[in-house]
């Protein structure tokens, strides 16, 4: 897409708290003009998509029962032909159930996080932006692949056969680039990452 003076964004979610937290923090994050709309049903969706026309839908994945993601990129309705869809994650979920979304957003994201999302599917991020992110390296992929199988830090240290203190040292590493301080939001985003199978987190 390119780069238009208002972004229009969609929220359907059927928790009012949440769905007022989500346009809450977008507000405080993102520079560019924002009309935002809540969508609180699946009724609601449908009666008033075509009049908004959203440039990004951030919708929960179970709303209405389940949102069929697949359905309406095949055949869009009328105001969601351009649109991107992004599922908010707030339980783990098989990866299946993403498959379709153009990103993804948790309970646990930052702002930077949350900003970085809409800025890529808007096309204001380059490439070489992106890249300049801190990455994960792949020894501390392999790090948060054992926490969330409820591996110590003891048996991550012997099965990598590093010090117990280099094994924290890669945590702290992993939850300053991720800010992610519990296990539950590293396990969904094991999760959603494909680090992990959903049948392998303790």
């Amino acid at each position: 897409m390119n780069q238009r003076e208002t972004i229009r964004i969609a929220v359907a979610e059927s928790s009012l708290i949440l769905r007022s937290g989500i346009v809450s923090a977008l507000r405080r994050t993102i520079e560019t003009p924002v009309q935002f709309v809540e969508i609180g049903t699946a009724a609601e969706l449908l009666s008033n998509i075509a009049a908004y026309a959203p440039d990004i839908l951030i919708v929960n994945p179970l709303f209405g029962g389940q949102f069929d993601v697949m359905r309406y990129k095949a055949e869009p309705p009328v105001g969601l032909e351009e649109t991107k869809f992004v599922a908010i994650i707030t339980t783990m979920v098989d990866q299946a159930v993403l498959q379709g979304y153009d990103a993804h957003l948790t309970l646990y994201d930052s702002e930077a996080q949350l900003r970085a999302v809409v800025e890529r599917l808007m096309g204001f991020a380059s490439e070489e932006e992106l890249a300049g992110e801190e990455q994960l390296s792949l020894r501390e992929k392999e790090i948060i692949c054992e926490v969330v199988r409820g591996h110590s830090n003891k048996e991550i240290a012997q099965k990598f056969s590093i010090s117990v203190f280099t094994v924290l040292t890669h945590r702290r590493n992993i939850a300053k680039k991720l800010q992610i301080h519990s296990s539950t939001a590293l396990a969904i985003y094991a999760i959603t990452n494909k680090l992990v199978a959903i049948s392998e987190v303790k």
